[in-house]
């Protein structure tokens, strides 16, 4: 009986959602519509009963042995060294990123996603500027290196990195981690470590909900994190590192 019970408030919050866009069908065409509905059924299939993404499965790791350094999340946002540089708001990229491809929306975050830029060539700025020159074709809010975290949009703003207009970008903050050849890897997980914590601490995300590429879609991303294609040892070290982070802070 509990299930039935269940699966009639599913379909009754469903329809109540539905109901603006049946009044509205006649004023737009099949395609259209068919599109908004199926966007409106897929969030809310991965969606909590609130209609929000939940909760990312736990990571087993390793707390580090590190004593904690105390520092301010100001002192921790410095040490990362943010420097925006975002995308012009004419961009078809920022224009896009709702599910509909219509514009950007606006997001409260809940999860941090984490990426490898899978590009050898190229550190944060060059990124950016490619971004900003439009010659990419998704858009995320950091690109970070061994020496810089660039901000291309608003972390109130939607991008298009993790599953195409799905939870992972209507919910989540997308860091890119550089791999361009000669600089040191270690160096930037570490920035990105830090920049995870203290966007932790500024939106109440839980360490739980910084999550993997993989998490989303199953992509083997950020490969240079994963162990056979998947979150295992590295991940968990890294996930670690964010941890310590967000201790000294909080």
């Amino acid at each position: 009986m509990s299930n039935i019970s269940t699966i009639a408030t599913y379909l009754a919050r469903v329809s109540g959602q539905l109901q603006p866009m049946l009044e509205k069908v006649q004023g737009m065409d099949r395609r259209t519509f068919l599109l908004e509905a199926a966007a409106l059924l897929a969030l809310t299939s991965c969606s909590e009963p609130s209609g929000k993404a939940g909760m990312a499965p736990m990571i087993s790791f390793k707390p580090s042995g590190v004593p904690v350094v105390k520092r301010s999340p100001r002192q921790l946002l410095a040490e990362c060294n943010v420097r925006p540089m975002f995308m012009p708001r004419s961009s078809p990229l920022r224009q896009r990123s709702s599910p509909l491809r219509q514009r950007s929306s606006r997001m409260k975050p809940r999860f941090i996603t984490m990426h490898n830029t899978e590009n050898p060539s190229a550190d944060a700025m060059q990124h950016a500027r490619a971004l900003n020159n439009g010659a990419l074709r998704c858009n995320w809010h950091y690109t970070v290196d061994p020496y810089v975290a660039m901000q291309h949009i608003p972390l109130n703003e939607t991008g298009r990195h993790a599953d195409r207009g799905g939870p992972g970008d209507m919910y989540s903050i997308g860091i890119e981690m550089c791999e361009k050849r000669g600089q040191s890897i270690v160096k930037t997980f570490d920035r990105a470590a830090k920049l995870a914590a203290y966007n932790m601490y500024a939106h109440d995300i839980p360490l739980r909900n910084v999550v993997p590429h993989y998490y989303w879609t199953g992509k083997r991303c950020p490969h240079l994190l994963l162990d056979n294609g998947k979150p295992g040892f590295k991940w968990s070290w890294f996930i670690s590192r964010v941890d310590y982070y967000y201790r000294c802070i909080s």
